[in-house]
């Protein structure tokens, strides 16, 4: 039993089987980790999207305050941008012009050179300007830029600022040569087809993605390892399952092979008895019968001496029957299964029986309801096991009874059922219950091993026997037979 187990274990679970469930597995996880990833990267994508949509936001708030308030030029921006570069993770902030001059700069050495790179702007159709965004590889390291157009004058509140400012407000004074450098880059600020460009620092959001790409692999990993151990433990499961049913079946076929090999021992030591019984008594019996024929020659005008010897010669007969009954008994049945014909295997075993039909004038009856003429089986058995049900089903009925004989299909293609029914005295539920077992009778003169006979060749035959009864209303024995039957368009 040990060795049985990881053997069926290695049979159930194969290679190829743990092979085909990785192929299953590693698709489903694989995507489910690729779209968590891709989420994570769309997250971090829009928290540096809207931090730099809010720094543009605040710069032009604060442009367009010190504009209305102070008359702040482009130098003023200049400070301001130089100013705000200094929060973190931010790279730089620059303005620049339609054809990419770099009007201001958090880094003053760029003003005035040339972007190389001019973004492309659309607007909607909806007049909203909308924010745009790239990715930009610097000698810092890798810059997610937001941008948009700078447009610090276009407010829903700048009308109602100005006059609020015009009319209370304070105006700060400046110097001639200021007025006139405020007033020249408030129309420079002024102009449309300005850019606002915010370069983010991507080094602290790359480590924090590298960080929830680790932890999204491993819970990949984790999950995929989980899903495999769950679907090899059902394996496993199963696999103990199927084995603990071949197992017990294993037993059930050890316990019926046991009980076999015990009955053939005992059939083989009550064959071996038989034939020393039959040798040792046979030889006196003929010996006696030979006498008692002989006497009722020689008495035969004395009835008395005559029925005497006929009674000798009758239990000698029953004596001899009884040997032979048992020698069939004990003999191991060979069967040699071949095409019969179903009519001619009936027509012939009553055909034997016509003699003794005759004395008890017991009418035989024959109702073929098979669709087949032909099936597979051993015509000699079969003519043994019905020549045992008639003789039975004589010794039940009275003068004059009726013997039936039914064929017919079980299932199409499935097998064949015999029935042999008479309507003699019947059985109880008591007597039902034992009539196969060996040696039991209800008649004085039975041996209690025709239908112990019959049942052990039923078998061997690979069918099924079984019998219905009621008393006083008849008997029915059913013999079910399996096998390949033959078309009758098939016959040759």
């Amino acid at each position: 039993m040990k060795n049985f187990l990881p053997t069926s274990f290695s049979t159930l679970i194969s290679p190829f089987m743990l092979v085909g469930v990785l192929l299953v597995l590693t698709p489903i996880f694989a995507v489910m980790t690729l779209d968590r990833m891709e989420k994570l990267k769309a997250h971090i994508r829009d928290q540096q999207l809207a931090k730099g949509i809010s720094l543009i936001r605040t710069f032009e708030a604060g442009t367009r305050t010190g504009m209305m308030t102070m008359q702040w030029g482009l130098r003023r921006v200049q400070d301001l941008l130089q100013e705000t570069v200094l929060q973190p993770d931010v790279a730089y902030i620059m303005i620049v012009s339609d054809n990419g001059t770099i009007l201001a700069h958090s880094d003053p050495i760029q003003v005035g050179q040339v972007l190389a790179k001019i973004p492309d702007i659309r607007r909607s159709e909806e007049n909203v300007l909308p924010v745009f965004y790239r990715y930009q590889e610097m000698e810092g390291g890798k810059v997610f830029e937001v941008y948009k157009e700078f447009t610090p004058m276009h407010s829903r509140f700048q009308r109602g600022h100005m006059r609020m400012q015009g009319m209370h407000g304070p105006k700060v004074r400046a110097g001639p040569d200021q007025e006139t450098e405020n007033g020249m880059m408030q129309n420079v600020l002024r102009e449309e087809n300005l850019l606002m460009l915010v370069g983010l620092s991507m080094e602290q959001a790359d480590q924090a993605q590298a960080r929830l790409l680790r932890h999204a692999i491993g819970q990949g990993i984790l999950f995929f390892v989980i899903g495999c151990v769950g679907v090899f433990s059902l394996m496993v499961f199963q696999a103990y399952r199927t084995t603990k049913a071949r197992l017990t079946s294993v037993r059930a076929l050890s316990e019926r092979l046991k009980k076999e090999v015990e009955t053939t021992r005992h059939l083989a030591a009550i064959g071996k008895l038989a034939a020393g019984v039959a040798h040792e008594i046979r030889n006196p019996l003929s010996s006696i019968k030979g006498f008692a024929t002989y006497f009722e020659k020689r008495y035969e005008n004395n009835p008395d001496d005559v029925e005497t010897a006929r009674i000798m010669v009758q239990e000698v007969e029953r004596i001899n029957r009884s040997i032979t009954q048992l020698l069939e008994f004990a003999k191991p049945a060979v069967v040699e299964k071949k095409q019969v014909d179903i009519r001619e295997m009936i027509a012939h075993s009553l055909k034997l029986m016509a003699q003794d039909l005759k004395k008890k004038s017991i009418t035989a009856q024959v109702d073929i309801q098979s669709a087949r003429s032909r099936f597979y089986t051993d015509p000699d058995r079969m003519n043994q096991i019905l020549l045992n049900l008639y003789m039975n089903s004589l010794a039940a009925m009275d003068i004059g009874g009726t013997l039936t004989v039914t064929v017919s299909d079980v299932l199409p293609g499935q097998g064949l059922e015999i029935r042999v029914t008479d309507d003699g005295c019947g059985m109880d539920g008591a007597i039902l219950s034992d009539i196969f077992d060996p040696y039991f009778t209800t008649r004085p003169d039975g041996t209690g091993l025709g239908l112990s006979i019959v049942h052990r060749l039923v078998e061997n035959l690979g069918g099924e026997i079984r019998v219905q009864s009621a008393k006083g209303k008849g008997t029915t024995f059913f013999i079910r037979l399996f096998g390949p039957l033959k078309d009758d368009s098939r016959e040759t």
